[in-house]
């Protein structure tokens, strides 16, 4: 299912290349201007198996998907050579690892020494948030508008993720991009991919990653 992403990208592209190509300027306000806050709300769900950024499969990740629910502050720093850059700070109260693999806490599983071996598929809630956020924003007199972003931060969750022998708490990151849409001079419509990593930085047992695929829409709303 990971070659889903590339058409996505591509689809992205021929945006990107259909309205640099309009000549007639746009007239409708749509200009991210500098100094401008944002408050926006998104909703994401990795439908795939969790894989590297090349494709291949992760270590014991088969069946797994990933839901997000976030909101996020921003602020418009500039503008330099056509490219609006803005400082992003989100909050994820919903971060949900499902078909997590967990230790199974059934007594059965706990007649053996070794804990560990015995382990069931439960969905796991998380929270994370990530101070140190930066998108650019292409076009951005334009009524869509391209961009690309990254962030990072942490993630907390009731349960190791994304296997037993991690620990409760990750770092987290990600990059991607997508278009604004904008529905008048205030508020836009956002639609994106972005790939989510968790690692624990060797902190755990062991550090076997996980990384989501997670497409997303979102709604932002500009003001002074």
């Amino acid at each position: 299912m990971f070659r889903f992403v590339p058409v996505f990208l591509l689809v992205i592209g021929a945006l990107i290349f259909n309205v640099s190509t309009q000549d007639r300027p746009e007239t409708g306000g749509w200009k991210l201007r500098r100094g401008s806050k944002e408050w926006s709300i998104e909703f994401g769900y990795a439908p795939m198996q969790p894989t590297f950024f090349s494709g291949k499969k992760e270590y014991d990740t088969d069946g797994r998907q990933f839901a997000l629910g976030s909101f996020r502050w921003g602020r418009v720093i500039g503008t330099t050579k056509g490219v609006t850059y803005e400082y992003l700070f989100e909050t994820m109260p919903i971060a949900m690892a499902l078909s997590n693999e967990v230790t199974d806490p059934s007594p059965s599983a706990n007649k053996d020494s070794d804990k560990s071996k015995y382990t069931v598929r439960q969905n796991t809630y998380g929270a994370a948030i990530h101070p140190a956020g930066f998108r650019f924003v292409f076009l951005p007199a334009r009524r869509i508008k391209p961009y690309v972003q990254t962030s990072a931060g942490f993630i907390f969750t009731r349960k190791p993720v994304p296997v037993p022998q991690s620990p409760n708490y990750n770092f987290s990151g990600d990059f991607g991009g997508g278009i604004m849409y904008s529905v008048d001079s205030r508020h836009t419509v956002n639609f994106g991919y972005r790939y989510f990593h968790i690692s624990n930085m060797n902190i755990g047992e062991i550090n076997p990653g996980y990384n989501a695929n997670i497409f997303y829409v979102g709604y932002s709303s500009f003001y002074k």
